[in-house]
């Protein structure tokens, strides 16, 4: 829309756009530096600590007992069973949840309630003990702990 000023010059309005090209840019470069901030954080290395700094040396006889490997892999301690060591005797399991939903199925839902502890080893990412937690949560187990391993399984 087009007006004339007292001079006679014709006066085009409209916006300007150069305040909202300075913001967009602003808007992508503060979203770029946040993404590589997020990618650097997931290479920080955090690792677990000793197993001997846990609070109580007692362990329930009721407590199910989850065996992790270093790379993720899922074992169930068999009951009655040790090694020379005196250590829990542990046989791989197919996938967590299977194996928590076979617990269920056959001890009922009071299953849920026992204690559970993940003994995961040492040199576990940090992520997968959280995957495995959660997984745990998800199928109702409310009482999950974590145990670091010196051993591997």
């Amino acid at each position: 829309m087009a007006r004339r000023n007292r001079h006679g010059w014709r006066e085009e309005s409209g916006v300007d756009l150069s305040p909202l090209i300075d913001c967009v840019f602003l808007l992508l470069i503060f979203f770029l530096v946040t993404t590589m901030i997020k990618r650097k954080e997931k290479l920080i290395p955090v690792r677990l600590p000793d197993m001997t700094s846990q609070i109580s040396g007692q362990v329930r006889d009721d407590t199910i007992v989850i065996g992790v490997d270093r790379n993720g892999g899922v074992f169930r301690a068999v009951e009655g069973r040790r090694d020379a060591d005196g250590e829990l005797f542990y046989e791989p399991v197919e996938s967590l949840s299977v194996h928590l939903k076979s617990l269920v199925d056959a001890g009922g839902t009071e299953v849920r309630k026992r204690p559970l502890r993940l003994d995961a080893d040492r040199d576990l990412e940090f992520q997968k003990a959280i995957d495995l937690v959660d997984v745990c949560r998800i199928q109702g187990f409310e009482n999950v702990g974590v145990r670091t391993r010196q051993r591997a399984l």
